[in-house]
């Protein structure tokens, strides 16, 4: 499994967290700190994911005879988990204690103007560093639709892939940037008008937005580990597929269900006409060439598929399509 968008967001991030807790801690700026907060998440993020992806390839076990491919689900729920409590809940809470000294009467105007322009100056270095990062996020996400047969947009790879470090990935790299510009929009307005309200503003904002970016996420991911389907058209090819073997009368419930990044459960009930031409060595072969192509079709090398196979009569098959 590809670790590139994940190794590269971890060494951005730890980069970047670095840098910002450095500034935070000579300026004061309360957006600062909820974007060093947000980094520093995201490192542990980065490394939860790989970890998850280290248990995914372990082999099965009779306790666990499908293997343990949702250790990517999992990692990525507490992914969701973290992103929300340490990243948006914490900065939030920052920020508004900030928002209550200044409105208060307890905050002091900004006199000493060189830690924001520092301040200001990492936040760009750290925006070009953190559009690198997505880009090479987006990247994999097209090759991954690309390997699909597919080319959608965004919205439709969320609902559509079954590969969770990748979403949860783009999902923080693109919170990232966001939260970025809100950090650079409070730092540059406390700059000008000398009032530390607009960074705690912006550290809020940047709170609120990690918040959502975890409900987002936390929403795919349970999708994924209560058993999501593939997408209605992979099961329209697989019907079609099976069809298509000699000596199949009808091809009844198709079910599909994600097991990890790269393992799909399906199970077909194929229906073979009794009587026929096709003897009992026939059909089974039939059933292997539907499995065949419907791994050739998923193009995932983890897939497990069943088959079930009814053998009718000819007249009875008849009367059942």
């Amino acid at each position: 499994m590809k670790n590139k968008a994940i190794v590269t967001a971890l060494t951005v991030n730890a980069i970047i967290a670095a840098m910002k807790f450095a500034v935070a801690l000579f300026s004061g700026s309360a957006a600062m700190f909820s974007e060093g907060i947000h980094s520093a998440a995201d490192t542990m993020n980065q490394i939860v994911l790989l970890v998850g992806k280290r248990k995914a390839v372990a082999p099965p076990t009779a306790k666990h005879p499908f293997g343990y491919t949702r250790a990517t689900f999992f990692a990525s729920f507490c992914v969701a988990t973290l992103l929300f409590f340490i990243g948006g809940a914490f900065s939030l809470m920052e920020a508004v204690e900030k928002i209550s000294h200044v409105v208060g009467g307890t905050g002091e105007w900004v006199t000493d103007r060189n830690g924001f322009f520092l301040a200001a100056g990492i936040l760009v270095v750290s925006v070009v560093l953190e559009v690198i990062s997505l880009r090479t996020a987006l990247a994999e996400v097209r090759e991954e639709q690309e390997r699909a047969g597919v080319r959608t947009g965004i919205r439709e790879f969320y609902r559509d892939t079954s590969n969770s470090s990748l979403i949860v990935v783009v999902t923080e790299d693109f919170a990232a940037v966001v939260g970025l510009a809100l950090a650079l929009a409070g730092v540059v307005l406390t700059l000008v008008t000398g009032n530390p309200l607009w960074d705690a503003i912006g550290g809020a904002a940047i709170g609120v937005l990690l918040i959502a970016a975890a409900f987002i996420l936390g929403r795919e991911i349970a999708s994924l580990i209560l058993g999501e389907a593939l997408p209605p058209g992979k099961i329209k090819e697989i019907e079609a597929i099976a069809l298509g073997a000699p000596g199949v009368a009808r091809c009844g419930s198709i079910k599909t269900m994600a097991q990890g990044n790269d393992t799909v459960l399906v199970e077909i009930d194929v229906y073979f006409r009794a009587g026929g031409a096709l003897s009992g060595a026939d059909v089974l072969d039939q059933v292997a060439d539907i499995k065949r192509q419907v791994k050739a079709l998923l193009q995932e090398e983890g897939l497990y598929v069943s088959a079930c196979i009814e053998a009718l009569r000819a007249e009875e098959a008849e009367a059942r399509l």
